[in-house]
């Protein structure tokens, strides 16, 4: 490990950069710079958790869905039946040949 002097950082600096504008200037540029990688990196988990959200709440929709579960056709006389849901309730008016 190697550790310098304030002095000896801000000489070095001042000889690159040539002026202490120009350290100011070459300072701001990376800190925007950062800024700019922080911001980019919060955006991008953020449009993460917004498509596990989205992916979260179809598939919690899809779960849901009822799918009808019928029994067998009660017979009404004149060639006409109907089915009912064993789940809910449902009822449809089902035709026999």
């Amino acid at each position: 490990m190697m550790l310098f002097l304030r002095c000896q950082v801000e000489d070095f600096a001042w000889k690159k950069w040539g002026s202490p504008e120009a350290l100011d200037t070459e300072w701001e540029k990376r800190t925007a710079e950062k800024n700019k990688k922080k911001n980019k990196k919060f955006e991008e988990g953020l449009k993460e958790l917004r498509k596990r959200t989205r992916e979260g709440v179809w598939q919690r929709r899809r779960d849901e869905e009822h799918k009808h579960v019928f029994g067998a056709v009660e017979r009404e006389g004149d060639g006409h039946g109907r089915q009912v849901c064993h789940e809910c309730g449902f009822t449809i008016d089902v035709e026999e040949f």
